[in-house]
């Protein structure tokens, strides 16, 4: 009995002393009321920058925000609108459900019971399906599938509150805030028609006017690699116009993760603005590794110097390390660092010609995820033995009245409804890049070499040839057609008459001596005034007579081969 009232008074002291240190061990801190915090329900309190920046909920869809403060006791809340002061609600949740297009801010306001106070302002934007665009602020939407880095189409709708208004829809690496950090843009122009940005300004291939409340369909067609896209647009139901070709970037980056939309203040009055809605995103393809900016291949003459600028870019936007594999004995690269690097030529001039032929060269690009080459030829020539300068096929063009009709390749006249060039417009303009002459010499003689493969004509007719002051482009302008007697154009210098008749035989076609020595000296002027390699000369050959009443056709080859391209034989001299 006694043993059994001890163990009863032992376990019973034991039971105290459990319970004491139990309620210690949680006991809570005291929170003052500077200490107020508001919460989303069960996460973090990451709430201020979220309330802020705000939620876009479509007319007809709800909006539950559920909060919690601590601490919770004695704490009263209140949903109050920012504008009417109209109080919302009186208790942790808050349900936004709009009607109608609107802008609203709301603020959560906690209260503790000595008068202190937090509040968290609350965005709300009701829209329509899709997005509206605002007035001089920038939305930019994050691209579901994530950054693109090779090919994809970007799709979308978009429908404009005016007539005449000024609205983009962009593509762009990052958040918008101005116009040049995008890379595409597809624009609703003051003008009424719609258009897009090429490389440094808003053009537009082909005409397509666009008016408030219609829809119109846009698809762009985007290479991040090459930065450059194809962008299509249509109204709701017609046919699709191809607004630009081939367009450059506007910011040159070659990754995209955002998508953007603003509208201008064209009219301070009523400046209008558009609603962008079922946007598309397809990936085509996508690309990790190192992009290198197209280089061409060099001819270079012994004795001479020059430097090729190499630059590559990384799709994911980090770093770039460069090296050359195999340089030849005068070559000499440097990596300059941030995907940009040089290689300097520097072939001896006294060494019998032992750097003479042509040389593969490769430069290596890498980012630490994959690596990329770049490869071209740099041909060694000796300075004075004769080397073909090619023309540039690509841009040379027609021009007709003042306006490009097609390649030079062709040339038309006469009362023929298809013919190129129309009516009495038989002139063909051949850009040639301007080549690098060793210090100590100069040219001895240029033979310009055509191939004819159509030459008929109703009426007699010669061809001349003119030279064209050297440019920086190759573009040709309006002021170098001329059709009329031989050596009478004040723009050009005449240089061979009669290089061709009409009814001669095809084939090729060879400038005299006389005439090659006089282009020799055109050139040399060139180099005198300031001209230097890689600007474009001109020649043309064009019909001596403007009164070409019935039909001439005369036709080159515009084959790459050298055997059959136009090309300039050029022949050097020491000064």
């Amino acid at each position: 009995m006694k043993i059994k009232n001890y163990s009863a008074y032992i376990f019973s002291l034991l039971l105290l002393l459990t319970s004491s240190c139990s309620q210690d061990d949680v006991k809570n801190p005291t929170l003052s009321d500077t200490d107020l915090t508001v919460y989303f329900w069960g996460e973090g309190d990451n709430i201020t920058g979220i309330a802020w920046e705000g939620y876009d909920v479509l007319i007809g869809e709800t909006l539950d925000l559920n909060l919690q403060v601590s601490p919770s006791e004695d704490t009263t809340v209140q949903w109050v609108d920012d504008e009417t002061g109209e109080i919302l609600s009186n208790d942790l949740n808050y349900t936004y459900a709009p009607t109608e297009e609107e802008t609203k801010r709301v603020n959560f306001i906690a209260t503790r019971p000595s008068g202190y106070e937090k509040t968290v302002v609350f965005n709300f934007r009701g829209n329509l399906d899709g997005y509206t665009s605002r007035i001089n602020e920038w939305q930019s939407i994050p691209i579901p599938q994530g950054t693109q880095t090779g090919t994809f189409t970007v799709e979308f709708d978009m429908i404009p509150s005016k007539d005449i208004m000024d609205g983009v829809v962009g593509i762009l690496d990052g958040i918008a805030t101005t116009y040049s950090d995008n890379s595409c843009i597809v624009r609703l122009n003051p003008s009424g028609k719609i258009d897009a940005y090429d490389d440094t300004g808003y053009a537009a291939d082909n005409e397509l006017e666009y008016h408030a409340g219609l829809t119109y369909h846009v698809r762009m067609d985007i290479d991040a690699v090459t930065m450059t896209y194809d962008i299509y647009a249509n109204e709701q139901g017609g046919d699709v116009v191809q607004i630009g070709e081939n367009y450059k970037f506007r910011r040159k980056i070659t990754h995209q993760d955002y998508w953007s939309m603003v509208a201008g203040n064209f009219n301070l009055d009523d400046p209008g603005t558009h609603r962008v809605l079922n946007m598309e995103i397809t990936t085509l393809t996508q690309n990790q590794a190192p992009v290198f900016l197209p280089v061409d291949d060099v001819v270079l003459a012994e004795g001479a110097v020059l430097e090729v600028e190499i630059e590559a870019v990384d799709p994911l936007g980090g770093n770039i390390t460069m090296e050359a594999n195999d340089l030849p004995q005068f070559a000499n690269f440097v990596d300059n660092g941030f995907g940009s690097g040089a290689i300097t030529f520097d072939p001896y001039s006294d060494c019998g010609g032992c750097d003479l032929g042509t040389y593969d060269i490769t430069i290596v690009a890498t980012n630490g995820v994959e690596s990329s080459e770049l490869t071209f030829t740099i041909d060694i020539v000796d300075p004075n033995a004769a080397f073909d300068v090619t023309a540039d096929a690509g841009d040379a063009t027609i021009w007709s009245g003042g306006s490009v009709d097609a390649t030079w390749t062709q040339l038309f006249g006469g009362h023929v409804a298809t013919g190129v060039g129309g009516d009495d417009q038989v002139v063909s303009v051949m850009p040639f890049a301007l080549p690098e002459i060793p210090e100590g010499k100069r040219v001895k003689s240029a033979v310009l070499k055509v191939n004819v493969v159509n030459n008929n004509s109703w009426v007699p007719v010669e061809f001349d040839v003119y030279a064209i002051a050297s440019r920086s482009t190759s573009e040709v302008l309006s002021t170098d057609y001329f059709t009329g007697d031989y050596d009478t154009d004040a723009n050009a210098t005449a240089i061979q008459q009669g290089f061709i008749t009409d009814g001669g035989a095809l084939g090729e076609f060879v400038m005299d001596d006389p005439s090659s020595i006089d282009l020799a000296t055109f050139m040399n002027d060139q180099y005198d005034n300031g001209a230097s390699a890689g600007e474009f000369m001109f020649l043309r050959i064009g019909a001596n007579r403007n009164d070409m009443p019935l039909w001439a056709h005369l036709q080159f080859d515009s084959a790459e081969s050298a055997a059959t391209a136009p090309i300039l034989t050029v022949t050097l001299e020491d000064e």
